[in-house]
């Protein structure tokens, strides 16, 4: 066989793969996303739900009313699984399943304050930075800086974040629109599913 015909062979054999594994990551991401929804949903218990997904395989952004709550926001975004191309790069710098939560309290925020996981410091930007003090601390063990403008609200968000902490990356109280925010990695689905149970029982005490 001549070189142009084993290049032509091993192309179709390579489009061969791409497309096999298009479609197996397709099914994966799909399979996560409805299972992170169906958490969501078992653990918020939501009056109603709107729901925005984002090309079927990337993720989705969520809204719920939610009893105790405002309202309460997600933002699920997950890694191309199915895409072979960009999937070892995403491997090299360590890219996961992302997931925002946001929970738009009723009572009053009386302050700010943010807790960031150490590793992630140089990948989040708090915009109120230069009017907040900083401080390091441990959550169980776990190092992440404490940026805030009362110290009282450092110790309420170890508290909170505690059922999240080994996946979690950024907490904050925001005084502004009254929010409390996780950001958080997923990795075993059904560890977090009972560990977001947790977390929110305690932030409908808080």
């Amino acid at each position: 066989m001549s070189v142009s015909g084993w290049a032509f062979v091993t192309f179709v054999v390579f489009s061969g793969v791409l497309v096999v594994w298009f479609y197996k990551g397709v099914r994966i991401n799909v399979k996560r996303a409805k299972e992170v929804a169906s958490i969501l949903e078992d653990v918020l218990q939501p009056e109603d739900k709107i729901y925005t997904w984002l090309g079927g395989v990337i993720g989705f952004s969520a809204e719920y009313k939610v009893k105790g709550f405002e309202k309460v926001v997600a933002n699920f975004r997950m890694i191309p699984r199915h895409s072979l191309l960009w999937l070892p790069f995403v491997w090299i710098v360590g890219r996961k399943d992302n997931l925002q939560l946001l929970f738009y309290l009723k009572r009053k925020v009386p302050g700010e304050c943010h807790l960031l996981r150490e590793s992630f410091l140089k990948k989040t930007k708090i915009y109120n930075n230069d009017n907040l003090r900083t401080e390091k601390v441990s959550l169980e063990g776990i190092s992440f800086e404490a940026f805030y403008d009362k110290r009282k609200l450092v110790n309420v968000l170890i508290r909170l974040a505690s059922p999240l902490k080994d996946n979690l990356k950024h907490i904050a109280l925001t005084p502004l629109h009254n929010v409390l925010y996780a950001e958080l990695t997923i990795s075993d689905i059904k560890v977090y599913g009972v560990n977001l149970k947790t977390f929110v029982d305690l932030i409908k005490r808080f």
